[in-house]
């Protein structure tokens, strides 16, 4: 009984400090990927939105990292580096936060919609390949007000050092779907 208990626990404790890990399905086309991460991180970035007869509008845009591989992240150079075998993928995606918010505003709970409003929106969706002996990167278009794109990031969870969430977002015969946890990069 006694090593049943110490099994347990021991169990118990391997999957808390996993915290959830990520899993994610993607879809483009007729070809369908299951993903697991091995690394992740974060950027924390902002931007101004102009628009012709109206003030300009600042928000924090921050972007999630998750590869199935080893990737540097060092910073958003190392690990936008070119994927080099045939079973890496990356994918990255962006949110907007609230008017007035920057690249000092810490991630927050909330979720994300596919609005093009500027504001607590998803601004940009991309999983990069390799296959053919180059990249093959699935743009999702966030931006137009023409895309068929729908879909949500929902963030559940934020501490110093992690986030977690899930994506589930569709444009046409591309998608990307589950949930992740990502390493919160030091600012």
């Amino acid at each position: 009984m006694r090593q049943f208990i110490v099994i347990t626990m021991c169990a118990l404790f391997l999957s808390a400090c996993g915290g959830g890990g990520s899993s994610l399905a993607i879809k483009s086309g007729d070809k369908s990927m299951s993903f697991s991460a091995k690394s992740s991180s974060t950027d924390f970035g902002n931007v101004i939105a102009t628009s012709p007869g109206k003030p300009d509008l600042q928000t924090s845009v921050h972007t999630i990292y998750l590869a199935n591989y080893e990737m540097d992240t060092t910073n958003v150079g190392t690990m936008r580096k070119p994927l080099t075998s045939a079973d890496q993928i990356r994918v990255e995606f962006s949110v907007t936060g609230e008017a007035a918010t920057n690249e000092k505003t810490p991630f927050k709970i909330g979720t994300y919609a596919v609005t093009n409003d500027k504001i607590n929106d998803i601004r940009y969706v991309k999983v990069t390949t390799f296959a053919d002996g180059k990249e093959n990167k699935i743009d999702f278009d966030t931006m137009s007000s023409m895309s068929k794109i729908t879909g949500e990031v929902k963030i559940t969870s934020v501490t110093e050092t992690e986030l977690s969430g899930s994506i589930d977002i569709t444009e046409g015969d591309k998608s990307v779907k589950g949930n992740f946890t990502a390493k919160i990069a030091k600012k």
